[in-house]
């Protein structure tokens, strides 16, 4: 029998629950957490056991919120300086890069409603 997924409820339902139920809210992020790394294929899983870890570890290590998620984003942008740094690194240094062309489509000049 399939699972079926817990509801992400919107932006203002979240909202509401951060200011009246924040323990409600923990522990929907915890259940999705939970829920993306089991469905997950199985080569994917230990990576994504151990990322759910670090993230909690620096939400942990944070005095406040603001501050978790200034970690949290810290830790992205790294993370896509890395893959870039990466992707650079395979493309070959003397390859002409293309040139870039465009079609340029000129408007009609609109008329006046007089």
């Amino acid at each position: 029998m399939a699972e079926q997924s817990s509801r992400l409820p919107s932006f203002d339902e979240m909202k509401i629950m951060a200011l009246e139920q924040p323990e409600a809210l923990e522990n929907l992020r915890q259940l999705l957490t939970a829920e993306l790394i089991k469905n997950a294929p199985p080569c994917r899983r230990r990576r994504l056991e151990g990322l759910a870890f670090v993230i909690e570890a620096e939400r942990r290590k944070a005095r406040n919120p603001m501050q978790a998620c200034i970690r949290l984003s810290r830790m992205m942008l790294d993370s896509l300086v890395e893959l870039k740094e990466s992707l650079d690194m395979h493309r070959p240094c003397n390859a002409p890069e293309e040139p870039r062309t465009a079609i340029v489509i000129p408007f009609g000049k609109r008329q006046s409603d007089s």
